[in-house]
C-alpha cells in the first residue's frame, strides 16, 4: 500500500465510502473498478487512480453479531475476484473477528482479575484497619480512667484553700490540658465503638467539633489553620457517629490534599441552615480537582493518593451514609483555588 493511500485509509469514517459503508451494513461490497465508483470515499480517489487499484473487495470482520472491522483487498489488474476468493476473504474476516474478540476477553478477564486482586488486598487492609480500632478504642478506654483521675485530683486540689497562687496557676494549666486530652479520648472512643445506628436530631456543630478535635494535632503538626463559621441552624434528623465519620473523611482528604502543596495550608468548616435542612462545607487550599477525575471521586476503589495513603473507599461510604439520610453530598473546585465538598441533611424525621 502506498503512504498516501495507507495516509487516507487512517482516518475513514464509518458510513462514508466503499469501507465505511461496509463498517456500518456489515454487508461485502465487490466491485470491477474502484476507480470508477461513485461511493469511492472522495480523498481516495486520486490515491486509488495513482496506485491503479481495480478489482477491490471489502468484507467485514465480525464476531458475535458485531462488526469489529473490515478487510480489503484490491488489485492492479482487471480480474474480478471471484466467488471463492471472496467466500475465503470472508472467512478469514470471520476468523480474525474470533482472535479481536478473544484478545479483548482476554484483556477484560485480567482487568477483572487484577481488580479482584485489588479488592482482596483492600479488604485484608480493612481487616487490619478493624484490628488497630479495636486496639485503639480498648487502649483510649484504659487512658481514659488515669485522666478522671488526674482530673479529680486536680479539682479537689484547687478546692483547698492552702494552695499557694503559682502552684494554682500551674494546677489550673494540668486541670484544663487533662480535661482536653479526656474530650479527645471521648471522641475516639465514640467514633471507634461499634453502634447499631440510630438516628436522632443532632446539631451538626457539635458533629464538627468533635471531629476538629480529633484531627487537631495532626493538623497542627502540618501547619494547617483551622477555620470555623458556625450560624445558628436546627438540628438535622441524623445518626451522630455516621455524620462524624462523613465529616473525617472529608476533613482527612482536604488534610492530605493540602499536605502535598506549599503554604498557605487552611482548612475552612462551615455550618448553617439551607432549606429544608443544615449544610456542612468543608474548603481546602490544596491543588482542587482535575476536571477529569471530578465526575469520577465517588466511584468505589476510585483514589488519586499514591498506595497506602488511601482505599478509594471513603467519598464513597460517605456520599452512601449521606443518600441513606436522603441528603446531598457533592464535591466542586473554589473559583480562588482548592476543592470543596458540601453535605446538605434534611431537618424533619425521614421516612425511609
Amino acid at each position: 500500500m502506498s503512504a498516501h493511500l495507507r495516509e487516507v485509509n487512517e482516518t475513514l469514517p464509518v458510513g462514508a465510502g466503499l469501507i465505511g459503508k461496509v463498517a456500518a451494513t456489515g454487508e461485502t461490497v465487490l466491485l470491477d473498478s474502484a476507480a470508477d465508483d461513485p461511493h469511492l470515499f472522495p480523498p481516495a480517489k486520486r490515491a486509488v487512480k495513482t496506485d491503479d487499484i481495480r478489482g477491490f473487495v471489502c468484507v467485514p470482520i465480525r464476531s458475535r453479531g458485531r462488526v469489529l472491522g473490515t478487510l480489503s483487498l484490491g488489485r492492479q489488474t482487471s480480474d474480478r475476484f471471484n466467488e471463492l476468493e471472496v467466500a475465503l476473504l470472508e472467512a478469514t474476516g470471520h476468523q480474525i473477528g474470533i482472535a479481536l474478540d478473544n484478545a479483548k476477553l482476554y484483556s477484560e478477564s485480567q482487568r477483572q482479575i487484577e481488580e479482584l486482586k485489588l479488592t482482596q488486598a483492600q479488604l485484608i487492609r480493612a481487616e487490619k484497619l478493624s484490628a488497630v480500632g479495636e486496639l485503639a478504642s480498648g487502649v483510649a478506654h484504659e487512658i481514659n480512667n488515669p485522666l478522671t483521675t488526674i482530673l479529680g485530683q486536680s479539682h479537689l486540689l484547687l478546692a483547698s484553700g492552702d494552695i499557694k497562687e503559682g502552684a494554682r496557676d500551674r494546677l489550673n494549666i494540668i486541670a484544663e490540658e487533662t480535661s482536653r486530652a479526656a474530650r479527645i479520648v471521648q471522641n475516639l472512643l465514640m467514633f471507634a465503638r461499634h453502634y447499631t445506628p440510630e438516628r436522632r436530631p443532632c446539631s451538626l456543630a457539635d458533629q464538627v467539633r468533635r471531629v476538629l478535635e480529633l484531627k487537631a494535632y495532626q493538623l497542627r503538626q502540618d501547619d494547617v489553620e483551622i477555620r470555623t463559621e458556625f450560624t445558628p441552624c436546627p438540628p438535622v434528623y441524623a445518626d451522630e457517629n455516621q455524620i462524624q465519620q462523613v465529616l473525617l473523611n472529608l476533613v482527612q482528604n482536604a488534610h492530605q490534599a493540602m499536605a502535598r502543596q506549599a503554604p498557605p495550608h487552611i482548612l475552612t468548616v462551615r455550618v448553617g441552615p439551607v432549606d429544608g435542612g443544615g449544610r456542612i462545607e468543608v474548603l481546602d487550599t490544596g491543588p482542587g480537582i482535575p476536571p477529569d477525575v471530578l465526575p469520577k471521586i465517588f466511584d468505589p476503589f476510585f483514589t488519586t493518593k499514591p498506595p497506602g495513603d488511601g482505599s478509594g473507599l471513603g467519598l464513597s461510604v460517605s456520599y452512601g451514609i449521606i443518600s441513606e439520610h436522603s441528603g446531598r453530598l457533592w464535591g466542586e473546585n473554589r473559583p480562588g483555588g482548592g476543592a470543596a465538598f458540601i453535605v446538605e441533611l434534611p431537618v424533619g424525621k425521614t421516612t425511609s
